[in-house]
């Protein structure tokens, strides 16, 4: 091969290397939740849930939010498909990667609007349309920063709510056992001080 065509090639090649590079993003940020889905019990309104955060800018304030709408949908706006009352704005890192608690809301959004968070089984009122899977949103710089955003789906799981008895069968010899050995370390006390 003739040094010139050589020489053509890998400038092509890094032509091409380049432009994939710019192409795609410096650093893609990720969200996850913890715990997901969110368990509930029947009258809870709202949850905490840890949101956690990787591949933002570094030492800038980041805006968490519930969404209705994923950010992939052509039609998404952060002011329209975005909880007004339901976001957090904490402070970013050196790494660009940190945690913050996150109020949930399960119900209609807390800003009165006419969408919510909803359990799979709950009954929205009238005129609230229902959503069973909402988004958790991170950005950084402004909240309107669709450079950098990343999402997860969060869903609602609801608990019995009722608190199991324990059975006297075995509750009985529980408090027995524990009685007995109180009394045991009781008598040896006793026995060691004399």
């Amino acid at each position: 091969m003739k040094p010139r065509l050589i020489v053509k090639s890998l400038a092509g090649l890094a032509l091409v290397l380049g432009v994939a590079s710019m192409a795609a993003p410096a650093g893609a940020s990720t969200v996850t939740v913890t715990p997901n889905p969110v368990t509930v019990t029947p009258d809870q309104t709202t949850a905490n849930v840890t949101a956690s955060w990787t591949g933002l800018a570094a030492n800038t304030l980041v805006f968490v939010d519930i969404c209705k709408k994923s950010i992939t949908d052509a039609t998404f706006e952060v002011s329209a498909d975005c909880g007004a009352y339901s976001g957090i704005t904490p402070n970013g890192n050196a790494a660009g990667a940190n945690s913050a608690v996150l109020e949930v809301f399960r119900g209609q959004d807390p800003a009165g609007e006419s969408w919510g968070c909803f359990a799979a089984d709950d009954q929205a009122p009238a005129g609230v349309t229902k959503y069973t899977t909402c988004y958790v949103r991170v950005t950084d710089n402004v909240v309107s920063n669709n450079d950098s955003d990343s999402e997860t789906a969060i869903t609602f799981s609801v608990s019995s709510g009722d608190v199991p008895e324990a059975p006297l069968t075995i509750l009985l010899p529980v408090l027995g056992t524990l009685a007995a050995l109180g009394g045991f370390f009781l008598i040896r006390r006793q026995t060691v001080s004399v």
